[in-house]
């Protein structure tokens, strides 16, 4: 402890020079110049790209496919006793290429038999539950039955009560359309008082004279625009009163428009007019003005609700003269004695169908015991063949051709699944018009770029030097939705003998997709995406734009995008813009 002062005081006096250090770093230096310093230019650096290539090539993996070849299969299981043709070997049709040791030896015979045993047992137990499913069915379609038929009943009852809405809803929108014309008119007589004085006026035609003199002052015209919507809302609104009922409902509608209209340029006169704090003769207060442009603005409030509720009475009538359009009809007619609702036009179908479906299903349902009885006479006839196949031994080749493969061994134990021998040279009807072609899959995006027809152009996986052409024979007309592609085959010329699966690369040109070089530098990555920056030509805003890089030597990289010669391609840092 006796050295703590020391260390101390070591420590302080580091600590003072450190920070005298930093002060004396971090002063700044004078410049003396002539001239005002420059702006530092913060506008990107850009580059356009050049055009590599006016179109873009794709390399996709194919797969050889042989139209001359076809597998051989035994036609029971067991063990191979002996083979008799290898690779190379030429069979023909019928002939014995290997056999199987008796039935027994391997014991597959008793469990075949014990299979279909079992297959006449299941046949035998489903015949006596398709019985019992057809009563329990045929009881349940007829209590189905008994439901509609009360459903009916019950839907003929109500339609009673859809004739009295129909009168009800139309007395509703009688009223409502009264109770509209009376706010309108109310809104008319506002209007009339604000601009006149009184609502004592004689005639009906107004003129800018008739204004109170004080209105409008500000804006003079204001006081010739009212003129021709006042004068139109009162025709309108005589014509209303001497219309039929069917005119009024088009009047009202066209009532509420300019009684709109009018309103809003009452407010306009009343927005140019001058106004004193205190009552003054020829002068308009402010709070007259207020109180002017609150009974208008009230008045429209009014004249919008009233419209609301009128089209809602009309909806309703108009929703129900929808759903019940043979009911309406009737009721319009005044003959409603044979008239059905919906509902029981419904209910009467479905009784119908219910009925048909009860003999469907007895149909159905006896054809399914009588399909039952004819599986329980199949599974014995199954069960007695293979007591009677268990001496099949001698695979026989059903087509005639060469030996390309030998899957069985000597001492194997095979079953009908599995292939015994492939051979090539079968005389197909395929390979008469292609011996072989060359299958892959063609991205969605390129679509439109191969049709049948074409050529492309393939080279095989170990010698990518020598490239062969094959013509596009077929195009399938459906993407399969798991890889977005198109299955394609092209015929491979005869001449060109390659093993069947063999596989091949093709390569697309894709003539609608070309090719850019810009500077390696501008090509960004993230999360496995290459995007470049763009600078947009109106407003010169950076734009992040996907691209594919198809080729790239640390200077310049070739990319695909939605880009032109034209594009101004930034390469500065995008912290630099953002």
């Amino acid at each position: 402890m006796k050295y703590f002062p020391y260390i101390v005081g070591v420590a302080i006096a580091a600590f003072i020079g450190m920070y005298a250090m930093t002060q004396k770093q971090a002063a700044p230096m004078p410049v003396e110049t002539d001239e005002a310093t420059e702006d530092v230019s913060t506008e990107p650096t850009t580059v356009q790209p050049t055009l590599v290539s006016a179109s873009s090539s794709i390399l996709l993996l194919g797969t050889v496919l042989s139209h001359e070849t076809a597998n051989i299969y035994p036609r029971r299981g067991g063990i191979v006793e002996d083979v008799y043709v290898d690779i190379g070997d030429t069979v023909t049709k019928n002939q014995v290429v290997a056999l199987l040791l008796p039935q027994g030896v391997e014991g597959q015979s008793a469990a075949a038999i014990g299979e279909k045993r079992a297959r006449q047992a299941q046949a035998e137990s489903d015949l006596v539950s398709a019985q019992s499913v057809q009563g329990e069915t045929i009881i349940s379609a007829n209590q189905t039955i008994l439901e509609k038929e009360t459903s009916l009943r019950i839907a003929e009852s109500e339609q009673a009560s859809l004739l009295e809405k129909f009168v009800e809803y139309n007395e509703n929108i009688v009223q409502m359309r009264d109770q509209a014309f009376t706010a309108v008119r109310s809104a008319r007589q506002i209007i009339e008082q604000i601009l006149f004085g009184s609502n004592s006026r004689a005639g009906s035609g107004i003129y800018e004279e008739d204004i109170l003199d004080q209105l409008g002052l500000l804006n003079t015209q204001t006081r010739y625009d009212v003129i021709p919507s006042f004068d139109q809302l009162y025709s309108m609104e005589q014509e209303y009163l001497s219309a039929s009922e069917e005119r009024q409902d088009d009047l009202i509608n066209q009532l509420f428009v300019v009684a709109d209209s009018t309103i809003l340029s009452t407010l306009s006169i009343l927005s140019s007019t001058p106004t004193v704090p205190f009552s003054q003769s020829g002068k308009m207060t402010q709070d007259a003005l207020g109180a002017h442009t609150n009974r208008l603005l009230t008045a429209q409030s009014s004249n919008l609700k009233a419209q609301e509720r009128l089209q809602d009475a009309q909806s309703a009538y108009g929703r129900l003269v929808s759903q019940e359009p043979d009911l309406y009809a009737a009721y319009l007619s005044g003959n409603t004695r044979n008239a059905t609702s919906n509902a029981v036009q419904m209910m009467a179908l479905q009784l119908q169908n219910a009925e048909n479906a009860l003999h469907l299903t007895e149909a159905n349902q006896q054809q399914i015991v009588e399909r039952n009885k004819a599986m329980v006479g199949v599974s014995n006839a199954i069960l007695q063949s293979e007591v009677a196949q268990s001496g099949h031994r001698q695979i026989r080749s059903p087509f005639a051709g060469i030996v390309s493969k030998r899957f069985l061994n000597v001492g194997q134990l095979v079953s009908p699944s599995m292939p015994a021998f492939e051979l090539t040279g079968v005389p197909t009807s395929l390979a008469k018009i292609a011996k072989a072609e060359v299958q892959f899959g063609l991205p969605e995006h390129l679509l439109n770029a191969i049709s049948v027809g074409d050529t492309v152009s393939f080279f095989l996986q170990t010698n990518d030097g020598t490239l062969h052409t094959a013509e596009v024979t077929r195009k399938s007309p459906q993407v399969d939705m798991k890889t977005h592609t198109i299955m394609v085959q092209a015929k491979i010329p005869d001449d060109l003998h390659l093993p069947h699966q063999t596989s091949v690369r093709i390569r697309i040109t894709d003539t609608q997709t070309p090719v850019f070089r810009v500077p390696s530098s501008a090509v960004k990555r993230k999360d496995n995406t290459n995007f470049i920056w763009i600078l947009e030509s109106e407003n010169a805003a950076p734009v992040k734009l996907t691209v594919s890089v198809t080729a790239e030597d640390g200077e310049f990289a070739e990319i695909t995008g939605a880009i032109t010669v034209e594009t101004n391609v930034i390469v500065d840092s995008p912290a630099l813009f953002l």
